[in-house]
């Protein structure tokens, strides 16, 4: 009882104060004296939620994710290619109506930009989402031999002869016809990195990688 009477002559004093002094005063000296700084508080806080869900809204929505890095320029042109047969191959995995696949490039050949390259490669590797990686010879060696990519036997590819976490892209028909896009002496190899055999990741993110690798290699 006390807190209603208290709560009701509050209200009584502040709707005399607007009478007498204004809204602008009440709003200076009373509000914005007790609650200016929660309301600032509060109004950044709304800012960030807004905003943040602004982005998760307007997101690009992958439905694969892949790696193209090698020590040489790999032009846009080869890129779209390749993108255009995996796109077919991987289909609408997460069921939007469309098929979205984000094809990082990572120019390890740059040696103005090669430390922030590797450095971008680096967390690529950490992204369980890149399932497919294609590199050249240097780097698909280096990172076979450390383990990074997993038996290509295990998905069912022929491995390269010297190292059997990859698979060579040479005799593939649809590099081939690409070749005046890769630079003369880069040779590139498929590569797959499975998550789940590490509890992380998702299964179809390997299956699609799969069936992406396969159709490279049919594709003419």
């Amino acid at each position: 009882m006390k807190k209603d009477s208290m709560s009701a002559e509050i209200r009584r004093s502040m709707k005399e104060v607007i009478r007498e002094k204004g809204f602008g005063f009440w709003f200076r000296e009373v509000f914005w004296y007790h609650y200016g700084k929660l309301s600032i508080i509060l109004l950044l806080v709304l800012a960030v939620v807004i905003v943040l869900l602004t982005e998760s809204l307007h997101k690009e929505r992958y439905d694969f994710s892949m790696v193209l890095a090698a020590d040489a320029r790999m032009t846009y042109a080869f890129a779209e290619e390749l993108e255009d047969v995996v796109q077919k191959a991987v289909g609408d995995l997460n069921g939007d109506g469309k098929v979205q696949i984000n094809l990082q490039i990572i120019d390890l050949g740059d040696p103005e930009h090669l430390e922030a390259n590797q450095n971008i490669l680096q967390v690529a590797f950490a992204q369980a989402e890149n399932a497919l990686w294609i590199m050249d010879g240097r780097y698909s060696a280096t990172y076979c031999q450390r383990e990074y990519f997993d038996p290509a036997a295990n998905y069912g590819f022929t491995p390269d002869g010297d190292y059997d976490r990859r698979v060579s892209l040479a005799d593939a028909p649809l590099i081939q016809r690409l070749e005046s896009y890769v630079p003369g002496d880069v040779t590139l190899y498929a590569c797959i990195c499975d998550w789940t055999v590490d509890g992380k990741g998702k299964k179809e993110w390997t299956d699609a990688a799969v069936r992406a690798l396969q159709a490279i290699l049919d594709a003419e």
